[in-house]
């Protein structure tokens, strides 16, 4: 998805997308002992390292919540489509987070952001996943006040950002079955977006794909069944429940 300036289109590649590390990581190792005894993290809330990301991954799970205050849209080129929260009209600019690293209060933070530094990678051998930390993130350093091991064991905290890599990529799996089995029935449309701010600027966000309620509606009751029994419902209503949060970010863009 590619925000610019009006008739200024520079495409880029979705976050995560092919032949690039996921969106935010630079340097993530698999974490051992051997290695990151001597290190730790700073697990204060401070999400200024995506203060200029205005896209991210979404998971099916997190629709309900992200709609109330993200648009939901997809990105276009991916095979199953992948669901992103637009946090921002202009490219390189959430507006979320704010110059000292704090989250807008009381809007949801999305698990890929939360998720961060750590991540689930394979191995080698590629036959197993193994915790990573990103080592580049100002999160992770030597006076770290939270131990990524107690002697050769791992803390508490390296063992709930497991647990949390895990369910993420459960999570991610059942979205993209879900993203597979809407496409079946030929819901997703493209589309762009164009707003007008107060000034009179023009913006444009394009490379993104939406759900068009008019094919929806016009589902047979046996496509729409086998929607229902998949568990999809949620996740398509959630989806055109969100576009009404355009206009707020348009308000905070001109704000």
């Amino acid at each position: 998805m590619t925000s610019t300036q009006a008739d200024t289109d520079t495409p880029r590649p979705a976050p995560g997308g092919p032949s690039t590390l996921p969106l935010f990581y630079s340097r993530p190792e698999a974490l051992r002992a051997d290695r990151h005894c001597e290190l730790g993290i700073d697990l204060s809330p401070d999400y200024r390292f995506a203060a200029k990301t205005h896209a991210v991954p979404l998971n099916a799970i997190e629709f309900g919540i992200a709609a109330r205050h993200y648009p939901i849209v997809f990105a276009a080129g991916t095979n199953p489509p992948a669901a992103v929260a637009v946090l921002g009209l202009r490219q390189d600019r959430n507006l979320f987070v704010d110059a000292d690293g704090a989250w807008a209060a009381d809007t949801y933070v999305p698990s890929y952001i939360r998720r961060y530094p750590f991540i689930l990678a394979r191995n080698d051998e590629a036959s197993e996943f193994a915790l990573c930390v990103d080592r580049a993130s100002d999160k992770v350093r030597a006076d770290g006040e939270t131990r990524f091991f107690d002697g050769v064991e791992p803390t508490d905290a390296v063992r709930k950002a497991l647990d949390f890599c895990a369910a993420f990529q459960r999570e991610t799996r059942e979205s993209e079955a879900l993203m597979r089995k809407i496409a079946e029935h030929d819901l997703f449309a493209p589309n762009v977006g164009r707003f007008t701010l107060p000034d009179g600027e023009v913006l444009n966000v394009n490379d993104f794909s939406i759900i068009d309620e008019a094919r929806v509606n016009a589902l047979s009751d046996e496509a729409f069944l086998d929607l229902r029994k998949a568990g999809a419902l949620p996740v398509i209503y959630a989806h055109l429940w969100s576009m009404r949060n355009w206009a707020d970010l348009v308000r905070r863009t001109a704000g």
